[in-house]
């Protein structure tokens, strides 16, 4: 989950920028560009990325695209076995695994190997925890955890317990629209119980 905001993350997130004319839901805009992010990260990810490396002299036709936009030409690093070796560093501060002082260790896409720290990521320490048991994917790599794909990543919901990736007309009974706050996802439901966030927003 690397682009909403804490509260409401159970809405779905696009990879392309739609028009969008309510810009309260994107309250962070970048001041040479103007392109908008729901949460700081993304702003911050975006503008590393985009203008410092401009300031820099690196010339990419793609660099004006989203956060966590793969260039063509990225090809994540593999160790021997045929896994995704993680970047030592966070995508969105640049820090290492200890930028406060204090050691907090990186989260690392399985797919692409992008890394961030928790913190920088917003992810509450339940989401924390579930995303060490299992192979997470960044919101670039995303796909839903009930047919394996990618497409129609509009219709993407994210748990906000373990950040797993579901289509809405996957899950059953499938879901026309987007909850309202907080969303759990049914393996989350059943394990979190009512300590689930999608219980904790309704008290």
């Amino acid at each position: 989950m690397f682009i909403v905001s804490l509260q409401n993350r159970g809405s779905t997130r696009r990879r392309t920028e739609p028009v969008n004319t309510d810009d309260q839901d994107k309250p962070y805009v970048c001041d040479i560009c103007g392109k908008r992010y729901k949460n700081r990260p993304g702003l911050s990810y975006h503008y590393t990325h985009t203008h410092l490396a401009d300031e820099e002299g690196e010339e990419d036709s793609e660099r004006h695209t989203l956060p966590f936009q793969r260039k063509s030409n990225h090809k994540p690093k593999k160790a021997a076995d045929g896994s995704v070796i993680a970047n030592g560093y966070c995508d969105f501060c640049l820090g290492g695994s200890k930028k406060t002082g204090c050691p907090e260790d990186l989260i690392s896409c399985a797919d692409c190997g992008r890394s961030g720290h928790p913190s920088c990521l917003q992810f509450t320490v339940n989401m924390t925890a579930a995303v060490r048991t299992y192979r997470w994917q960044c919101i670039e790599c995303k796909s839903c955890s009930l047919c394996g794909t990618s497409e129609n990543d509009d219709q993407l919901l994210f748990c906000d317990d373990c950040d797993r990736g579901y289509h809405m007309y996957c899950l059953s009974p499938p879901m026309s629209e987007p909850p309202e706050g907080s969303w759990s996802c049914h393996l989350c439901l059943r394990q979190l119980k009512e300590k689930a966030s999608a219980y904790i927003t309704l008290t």
